[in-house]
């Protein structure tokens, strides 16, 4: 009997071990003995080197078998890898909750890596799927190496090759780094970083995507909110301005490119016009819902006070309007005022607004306010000041938006200029004296965009009541 070679595992084949019996029986061998999963041995008068080289065949065939079931695990994990790291690309952080969203996206990280426990740190909070919680103490450790800064953004093993600090290349949602960790399994190999570099890549792109998609959902929701305060400020603004005999008016109002709050409203009480300008302090949908209610507050005094009383009618709407200003938090600055043409009485009450400008004689005069914005004392008070208009006199009120207009340069128009402006045209009708103050002011700009809305309201006294 041929003694068998060192013994050895071999995996069974009925083919390859029928092919061989009939070489070493065609050899002489009589008898051959098969000793499960270990080499053959012989009786009988067969050359050794017959029966060794049946081993050695059965060796090589083992070896092929082998390496052909390496390769088929291979392509099994392989085909893992790619399922697991499809699932977390598709992972959508837009529509899910976000804990719900999070808490899925780790845990197809921790399936790709074959980890115990995925950790995601960014500037407030720690979130872990798998494994001990974030505050174990064998955690700490990795949780503090992963909120250390560090320019060098490939993935670094700690914890004696047992956990993967990989910080992600888009921080700035917050999210700093995600941590692998193997609590039990073998140590992360070479193989294993390529893995979590993929899982940061997919989780980079869904943080990145998720960010842009929420980016556009502001956009969209600010474009729609601007839409709604265009729309406000239109009905504002749809009725023409008043005609009354011995008044000339001009009312014109540009908005910037977010919608403001500037606004502006006029009645006619009998021989009375009465007129208001204001600015909330704020812009879009909640300045424009705040200037529709100062507009409504405002008709509503106009029809309830005398037109020798601005100050009380300015009070009138203080006080309906505080408390929906403290609500939303702002402040709204105003000038009201009544002219009857018949006598040339103007009473006027300015509420911290400005520019508000009297023109008497060829020479232009702040009107100072006399009471605080509306919106910062639950009962404002004020006073009533009265000039007397000949005609070509005016009143010119405006929005911060014309004075402060800069140019390329960063200078401002300025109140002194805008002053000047309001004389230029002394013997010209309020709509010329008008268009030309906005166009020196837009002249000024010289492609500059307006920071503010541009707001210009002018009442000039003319012959025509008997």
């Amino acid at each position: 009997m041929t003694p068998a070679s060192p013994e050895t595992h071999l995996i069974e084949s009925d083919l390859a071990d029928a092919a061989l019996e009939r070489l070493l029986v065609t050899a002489g061998v009589s008898e051959i003995h098969r000793p499960p999963g270990s080499d053959w041995t012989v009786s009988g008068n067969a050359a050794p080197q017959a029966i060794d080289a049946a081993n050695a065949i059965r060796h090589a065939i083992h070896g092929i078998y082998s390496a052909q079931d390496d390769v088929t695990e291979a392509l099994i994990t392989s085909q893992d890898h790619l399922i697991a790291l499809r699932a977390l690309t598709q992972v959508n952080l837009s529509t899910l909750g976000m804990s719900e969203a999070l808490h899925d996206l780790l845990d197809q990280a921790r399936l790709l890596t074959a980890s115990d426990l995925v950790v995601m740190v960014d500037d407030r909070l720690v979130h872990t799927t798998g494994g001990p919680p974030s505050d174990s103490d064998e955690l700490t450790e990795v949780i503090r190496e992963a909120t250390t800064s560090t320019d060098d953004l490939e993935p670094r093993l700690v914890g004696q090759g047992k956990a993967v600090i990989a910080p992600l290349n888009d921080q700035s949602g917050g999210i700093r780094a995600l941590a692998f960790v193997r609590t039990n399994g073998p140590v992360y190999t070479t193989g294993d970083l390529r893995l979590v570099k993929a899982a940061v890549a997919a989780a980079d792109m869904r943080f990145t995507l998720t960010r842009l998609h929420l980016l556009e959902i502001k956009r969209a929701t600010f474009e729609r909110e601007h839409q709604v305060a265009s729309s406000l400020a239109q009905a504002v603004f749809s009725q023409p301005a008043p005609t009354l005999a011995g008044v000339e008016v001009f009312a014109h109002t540009e908005p910037a490119s977010l919608a403001g709050g500037d606004f502006f409203a006029f009645a006619v009480v009998g021989d009375v016009l009465w007129f208001t300008v204001g600015d909330v302090a704020g812009k879009g949908l909640p300045a424009a819902m705040v200037m529709t209610r100062a507009v409504s507050a405002a008709r509503v005094a106009f029809l309830t006070h005398d037109a020798d009383d601005p100050a009380g009618a300015m009070r009138a709407m203080g006080i309906e309007l505080y408390d929906y200003l403290e609500d939303v938090g702002l402040f709204i600055t105003v000038a009201l005022g009544a002219y009857r043409p018949s006598t040339g009485a103007l009473h006027v009450c300015n509420a911290g607004h400005s520019p508000v400008m009297l023109v008497l004689g060829g020479i232009t005069t702040l009107i100072p306010a006399s009471m605080p914005p509306l919106g910062v004392l639950p009962e404002p008070r004020g006073r009533t000041v009265r000039f007397d208009l000949r005609p070509n006199d005016a009143l010119v009120l405006g929005s911060d938006g014309l004075a402060e207009q800069e140019n390329a340069h960063g200078v401002m128009l300025g109140y002194d200029r805008l002053a000047e402006l309001c004389v230029e045209l002394p013997q010209e009708s309020a709509e010329r004296l008008g268009h030309h103050i906005l166009d020196a002011v837009k002249k000024h700009a010289d492609g500059t965009p307006p920071s503010d809305d541009r707001t210009l309201v002018i009442l000039r006294a003319v012959e025509g009541v008997s």
